[in-house]
């Protein structure tokens, strides 16, 4: 405690706030009490600052630099801290009676597990009186209740000498007395209880730190590799977070599709270590991450911001991921920031051939799920190879070279397929796909004020209600409809919902909406004739056909040639 308030022990800037509940404290003072043991203090030497760190909190104390920091240990020495100062929110108190009832049980020893109910704590904005700590000394003393915070002070013979007053009769020495005792056998002692320390050496390198935290904090609040770096760069001049905000408030894009800052680092590191093997090999791993230095941050961190930001305004306009919900893979963004700047330094033909590529390598990535397993080796390899293939290189990207879609894959693929969902949406949307209620072109503000969401085509509950329904969770029976007309729809055929949207649009406008969907038209598709199996079959092929002019894959076997 003493280290803690002469700035000797600090906090890593990647820890949790205090957020112990008061409840938990009591427990642990009913431990230390009973001289249970109460876990191990995990500290980290540091002779000069290497990361970020803080104070205590509630403290206002300037850091030694040689603080050591506590890696675990934060909330039991705040949470003790707190109770023996009497600061914080909640004052601790010990139960004087029930202590003494126990203590005529069996002097000097305290059965633990009679103990939960001698620890106790007011809050001080509690509604009811009667939760909040007692006025004055006085009261505390009619109460029974000893503040904890008298344990190592020297106002304690002051509050004894206090019974006089507070205590009616004669009997005022005798209850003095009595107090001392158990306050020298049972509550002083806490002042001298020992944790056991780790002490890890300053060398300790820092992807060890961050897996000993982890370990011992599984059920706590993930350390990310941000917050480390955050911290590990700080001695260095480096404000991670502060430029964290700046790129979201330069790029807006990136906060609309909920960017995680670490994609970006994992573009900085692609950027790092491929100019580090010159070209070689390129790493988004997480120990390559935290690997980076200062110097590698502020050399890519901007162009790989913008890089992000530009990607996803091109997949957006071009592929038709109008909402993060769209985004087949987020993982894909790491090498597309990575590499963005390669077809902006080009020239303006060259540049335009460089997003065709970077189009065609998206969509192949998708179709052939490439992205489901090992997104983080996936990625570097992806940055290599597109780096080569954007420069007129022989190396082509592994979604690309070789790519054929199997549209049977279809005939059973359900919603829980997220990547392929998700991407049959996009490029749907990339189709122009139109409003069902109004007929206009979906954009991102229309997804959002009209709610539009993937729906069943064939409602779930017609289905349901006719012989062989079929699997209505397919995803080639959900297209893009808002709210309001899904309400319409409810469970009606789809000839019935089709004919009512035409007495409101007519017949060629609602022909036009189906159409830009990939759906079957005409007034003798399997819409029309309520037909599902016919539909599904319709609705792959106008898929299938989708996905190969996406893909660029025209051969009739389905194999793309580069």
């Amino acid at each position: 405690m003493d280290d803690m308030k002469r700035g000797r022990l600090a906090i890593p800037d990647f820890q949790r706030s205090f957020v112990w509940d008061p409840a938990d404290t009591q427990k642990l003072l009913v431990s230390i009490i009973a001289r249970y043991p109460a876990g191990t203090l995990l500290f980290w030497e540091q002779k000069t600052p290497q990361i970020r760190r803080r104070p205590f909190e509630g403290f206002e104390v300037d850091l030694k630099e040689s603080a050591t920091l506590v890696l675990d240990g934060q909330q039991r020495l705040t949470s003790i801290f707190q109770a023996l100062t009497g600061t914080g929110q909640q004052k601790f108190f010990v139960d004087l009676e029930l202590l003494a009832s126990l203590d005529s049980d069996a002097p000097g020893l305290l059965d633990a597990s009679r103990l939960d109910d001698v620890i106790v704590y007011r809050d001080l904005n509690a509604r009811s009186l009667r939760r909040r700590p007692p006025a004055n000394p006085v009261e505390e003393i009619r109460q029974s209740l000893f503040p904890l915070s008298l344990i190592d002070s020297e106002l304690i013979e002051e509050w004894l000498d206090i019974m006089e007053e507070a205590v009616a009769g004669e009997d005022w020495r005798a209850r003095r007395n009595e107090v001392r005792r158990l306050v020298r056998i049972y509550l002083r002692p806490i002042g001298n209880y020992r944790f056991p320390v780790v002490e890890l050496p300053e060398a300790t390198p820092l992807d060890a730190v961050c897996r000993i935290f982890e370990t011992i904090n599984r059920t706590g609040v993930k350390l990310s590799v941000f917050e480390l770096l955050a911290a590990r760069f700080w001695p260095a001049g480096v404000d991670l977070r502060r430029d964290w905000e700046k790129v979201q408030q330069k790029h807006p894009i990136l906060n609309s599709f909920e960017v995680d800052a670490y994609y970006l680092l994992q573009a900085v590191s692609l950027r790092a270590t491929a100019e580090k093997s010159s070209g070689v090999r390129a790493s988004a791993q997480r120990s390559d991450v935290l690997d980076l230095t200062p110097n590698e941050f502020e050399k890519y961190w901007d162009q790989v911001a913008q890089g992000a930001a530009r990607a996803l305004t091109f997949l957006r306009d071009e592929c038709g991921v109008l909402a993060p919900k769209w985004l087949p893979y987020s993982m894909i963004l790491v090498p597309l920031a990575a590499v963005w700047h390669e077809a902006e330094s080009k020239r303006s033909i060259e540049s335009g051939s460089a997003l065709k590529k970077i189009r065609r390598f998206f969509w192949c990535s998708v179709f052939s799920r490439n992205y489901d397993q090992g997104g983080n080796s996936q990625a570097g390899k992806d940055f290599t190879d597109l780096t080569s293939w954007l420069n007129g290189g022989n190396s082509i990207p592994e979604a690309v070279d070789g790519f054929s879609f199997a549209g049977e894959i279809l005939d059973t693929a359900r919603t829980n397929l997220q990547a392929l969902y998700k991407g049959v949406m996009a490029l749907t949307l990339s189709e122009g796909a139109r409003d069902f209620h109004s007929g206009s072109n979906l954009t991102p503000g229309k997804i959002l004020e009209e709610s539009v969401d993937a729906h069943h085509v064939f409602p779930k509950k017609y289905l349901e209600e006719i012989d062989d329904p079929g699997n209505s969770e397919l995803i080639l029976n959900r297209a893009l409809i808002d709210k309001r007309t899904n309400q319409s729809i409810g469970k009606r055929a789809p000839s019935e919902y089709l004919a009512t949207m035409e007495e409101a649009l007519g017949e060629e406008e609602v022909a036009g909406i189906v159409q830009s969907h990939l759906l079957p038209a005409g007034q003798n598709s399997p819409l029309r004739q309520d037909n599902y199996r016919a539909f599904l079959f319709s609705r792959k092929e106008l898929v299938v056909e989708a996905i190969k002019s996406a893909t660029g894959d025209s051969s009739p076997s389905g194999r793309a040639y580069a």
